[in-house]
């Protein structure tokens, strides 16, 4: 649930990108919220927002996406849906997405791994993307090469020696690391309940 004031920037937002009337653009930005749209990936959780992770920025009273920087605002047609997420810069601009299974050697107080993925800058740990000593790494297939590599040379130091981090790299397809995590959200949700 987004909180009235987010809703009322983006509602702001659309106002100032077409022009509508609050009321007009208020019903427009709820039925938007309300609805999931179909992308070429099939329904899902995040399929409204092109799979952008938009986070509200206070200076700007406006939402951008954590992943490609680009502002909500300009990321949405008009009246269209949002221009699918290009994803990191490293990526190169390019959306499609393959996915890494890596089976950790350590527990996950020895290190974080998602946090180590994240700052090659080529990869990322989506939501809800590890579970029993598994992490699930998002890439793009035109630099997954170089961070398969990268991955490879994570090491932590443990009783004064050097320890791979990871054990074994599983390359996956789109619809299979999307498999991994909705399997991911079920397991969470049964224990847990929805997240909030």
């Amino acid at each position: 649930m987004v909180k009235s004031s987010g809703l009322k920037s983006r509602i702001r937002a659309r106002m100032d990108a077409t022009g509508e009337p609050y009321s007009v653009a208020a019903r427009q930005v709820k039925a938007e919220m309300a609805a999931p749209v179909p992308t070429r990936d099939g329904p899902g959780r995040d399929d409204r927002f092109g799979g952008h992770e938009f986070e509200y920025e206070p200076r700007t009273d406006l939402f951008r996406c954590t992943e490609c920087g680009v502002y909500e605002v300009a990321a949405r047609d008009t009246d269209g849906p949002i221009k699918p997420c290009t994803g990191l810069a490293g990526y190169g601009g390019d959306t499609e997405r393959v996915y890494l299974l890596l089976t950790e050697t350590l527990a996950p107080t020895f290190c974080n791994l998602a946090t180590m993925v994240r700052r090659t800058g080529i990869g990322r740990a989506p939501r809800f993307s590890w579970r029993n000593g598994k992490q699930l790494v998002e890439s793009a297939p035109s630099v997954v090469a170089e961070l398969v590599r990268q991955i490879g040379l994570f090491t932590v130091t443990v009783e004064g020696r050097q320890v791979p981090i990871v054990s074994a790299i599983e390359h996956l397809t789109a619809e299979a690391g999307r498999a991994v995590i909705a399997e991911n959200y079920a397991a969470y949700v049964a224990e847990y309940g929805e997240p909030a």
